[in-house]
């Protein structure tokens, strides 16, 4: 069956059936009559970021792989979000899924991708192709009334979908610096990023965006949510909330409490290094469950280690990469030597003194756990032979936060 399958990027002709497989895959509902007259919105995603398998002429599998830039150790590298994975009902089980993931991960590293994310319906399954959880996050749920406490002040404005985005940009650029995983919004032209992020006027779609100013008219923080019904009750969602400092995070918090008449709980899947116990006086009154939601892999090994951020001082360090069966290229020994200047990696033929596996390396290198956390993973390609003091400075945990959906 798999000898007659064609792997490639849809065509815009493709689209079509691309869109009905998803729908039958997804259990939602597409009409396709009037296709042909029809202009895809321009906020979509090209179809060319489509990886598709054909089996005989018929669209059977396919997944989007996004173009983005990705924070990590204050650089930019190449990533790319891997969404909309669907087969057809009656083609799962025939292997589609793997080989366009085998081709695919293939060719981003000859383009010189770096990282690859998505978020998982299965963790195993993902594994199989390098993915390792890389970015928890912590769902929040706490009694909107409690944010009475936090008092507003500044201003908060609504920003529309045809609105300037100008100082939300400002705001995010300032969020991420520090934070590994989340994603630059000037990567694609024309403001696309910014302009999906605000799309969804508020009337129709329940979804609200403000901007928040301090007293001197500073923009300090931004807060996105939306309207969502859970148990009978009517509750305040949060898709985004970014902020350059602590006065920026509670400014945007003080619009719970003024809404606390309309809205029964306040909830956030917040990034980890938010601590919401801070928030309230109750501590009792915060709950908190934690979710695996983001996988990342290493693309491209070579240039991760020389992207990553170096100890201070100078030194070295030999790391063995094993197991990786999706990108082989990756595999072998690398010298890391750092200094002033960065870091410079090469091949060498010297003993290792850390062998890992590409999922441990995903972890390690993403800053998601630390060397000495990790050597206590059930995965048996992690062996550590020296050089101890030097690589626990280099894989030390980092903020993290996915700041897309995909």
């Amino acid at each position: 069956m798999l000898s007659m399958t064609e792997i490639r990027r849809l065509t815009p002709e493709d689209w079509p059936e691309f869109a009905k497989m998803q729908a039958i895959s997804f259990n939602y509902r597409y009409d396709p009559s009037g296709d042909s007259d029809k202009k895809r919105d321009p906020l979509d995603h090209p179809e060319s970021w489509v990886w598709a398998a054909f089996d005989k002429g018929k669209l059977v599998s396919g997944t989007y792989e996004i173009d983005y830039l990705m924070n990590f150790d204050t650089n930019r590298a190449k990533m790319t979000g891997i969404g909309g994975v669907a087969t057809l009902p009656e083609s799962r089980g025939g292997g589609y899924m793997r080989i366009i993931f085998e081709k695919m991960l293939r060719e981003s590293f000859d383009n010189g991708v770096v990282f690859s994310s998505l978020s998982p319906f299965s963790h195993d399954f993902y594994r199989k192709f390098g993915y390792e959880t890389s970015c928890v996050r912590n769902n929040i749920s706490i009694t909107a009334k409690h944010f009475l406490s936090i008092k507003p002040y500044g201003e908060f404005i609504s920003i529309q979908p045809e609105d300037d985005t100008t100082l939300l940009s400002q705001i995010h650029s300032v969020y991420i610096k520090n934070v590994n995983q989340a994603v630059h919004r000037d990567y694609w032209s024309d403001n696309r990023a910014w302009k999906r992020f605000a799309q969804g006027d508020h009337w129709a779609k329940g979804s609200y965006l403000y901007l928040w100013k301090d007293e001197n008219g500073t923009a300090r923080s931004y807060i996105k949510y939306r309207v969502i019904q859970d148990d009978g009750d009517t509750n305040m969602s949060v898709i985004e909330l970014a902020f350059i400092d602590k006065k920026g995070l509670y400014g945007a918090l003080g619009i719970v409490g003024g809404l606390s008449t309309q809205y029964e709980n306040f909830k956030w899947m917040a990034p980890t290094f938010i601590d919401a116990y801070d928030f309230i006086g109750d501590d009792w009154a915060v709950n908190i469950n934690t979710t695996p939601r983001d996988m990342t892999r290493v693309i491209n090994v070579k240039t991760a280690l020389e992207l990553m951020r170096a100890p201070e001082g100078e030194g070295e360090y030999i790391i063995e990469v094993v197991n990786d069966k999706t990108i082989p290229a990756n595999n072998g020994k690398y010298l890391v030597q750092f200094g002033k200047e960065g870091s410079k990696v090469s091949t060498t033929t010297k003993e290792p003194d850390i062998r890992c596996g590409i999922l441990v390396l995903s972890q390690l290198v993403t800053g998601y756990r630390t060397l000495e956390n990790a050597v206590y993973s059930k995965r048996d390609d992690l062996e550590v032979y020296g050089n101890q003091k030097i690589l626990n400075n280099v894989f030390t945990m980092k903020p993290q936060h996915q700041t897309e959906y995909f």
